[in-house]
């Protein structure tokens, strides 16, 4: 009989230090409060021609990010730049529909997770100008816009009725590079995807 719960005691103790030992030496969790703002901890990657969809823990809560190529992993911590949510948002390569998704212009990986610099190429706080063209597919709006500061820029934004003419703001831009959309058969080499598109009035 003792023998027996020698026994016991000695398999309850050697389940117990086993399983202390997984959660002590678990170092990939990050706690919530250091995955705020523009940080967050990657929960699964996938990889698509021309995109990486990262999905990541922030805020106590998990979002889906749209960024260039890039190579994380599961566990990394990383941040990111400039960004514009996207609602209702149907990927054709996945054939899947994100409630939300996060368009970002940057990824940084690294154990403090900072975003890197605004890029220097295109300066995405210039967000008013003329509309030069605007189609609408998929569910969203494609404008090219000439902007007060003279250049020229496409935007994809949620669905918006413009016309020609049209003076505009935008908000919430995020630069995407060498993105296609199969709706129009056409790879556009820089884009900004905006959270909204509002008309002068």
């Amino acid at each position: 009989m003792n023998k027996i719960v020698i026994l016991a005691v000695g398999c309850f103790l050697l389940v117990s230090c086993s399983g202390d030992d997984t959660v002590t030496n678990d170092e990939t969790v990050v706690a919530d409060a250091d995955l705020t703002g523009n940080r967050g901890q990657v929960l699964s990657v996938i990889q698509v021609q021309g995109y990486t969809y990262i999905e990541v823990r922030n805020s106590g809560r998990s979002i889906w990010l749209a960024s260039n190529p890039v190579e994380v992993s599961e566990g990394d911590v990383i941040g990111w730049g400039q960004s514009a949510v996207m609602r209702n948002f149907k990927s054709q390569a996945l054939d899947r529909t994100f409630d939300e998704v996060v368009f970002v212009s940057a990824i940084y990986a690294g154990t403090d997770g900072a975003p890197p610099p605004p890029s220097p190429q295109v300066a995405v706080n210039r967000n008013a100008g003329t509309v030069l063209s605007a189609e609408n597919a998929a569910g969203y709006t494609y404008v090219e816009v000439q902007t007060d500061a003279g250049d020229s820029v496409w935007l994809a934004a949620p669905l918006t009725s413009l016309v020609q003419g049209d003076q505009i703001v935008w908000q919430g831009a995020s630069l995407m590079r060498g993105f296609t959309s199969k709706t129009l058969a056409r790879t556009f080499p820089e884009i900004l995807f905006v959270s909204a598109v509002h008309v002068k009035k």
